[in-house]
């Protein structure tokens, strides 16, 4: 499996690693969504720094923010921070966000730490 989900406190993480395509991008957005903790988590952290090839199309990161505007109501807090330095990975999280479809505030970090102080700034105004 090219990720690998750990449920927090406070939120979720998942490590992607490998090659990850639309199948298992889809699949990992369902574990999530589809978790009996969706209504108390706050973040997401997505962390594509042990990605080697990145082949989700544009169409499948928009299906998956159409997703998030199904379960906004049950969880309307959520953040999603996305760990990253592939300028394709980048690119493409730019790309899907350009269509307003996102429901959730959002950022791309060059590492975790600095991803886990963003979400912190969150919790702290929460």
């Amino acid at each position: 499996m090219p990720y690998e989900t750990t449920w927090e406190t406070s939120g979720v993480i998942q490590k992607f690693r490998g090659v990850v395509s639309s199948p298992e991008w889809f699949d990992a957005l369902k574990e999530i969504y589809s978790g009996p903790r969706l209504d108390s988590f706050r973040y997401v952290l997505r962390d594509f720094l042990d990605v080697e090839v990145f082949d989700v199309g544009i169409k499948m990161l928009l299906e998956g923010r159409a997703a998030s505007t199904l379960i906004q109501e049950r969880a309307p807090d959520i953040v999603v921070a996305v760990v990253t330095t592939r300028p394709e990975i980048i690119e493409s999280m730019k790309v899907a966000s350009s269509y307003g479809l996102d429901v959730y505030p959002s950022g791309i970090f060059p590492n975790v730490a600095e991803a886990r102080a963003w979400i912190a700034g969150f919790q702290k105004n929460a």
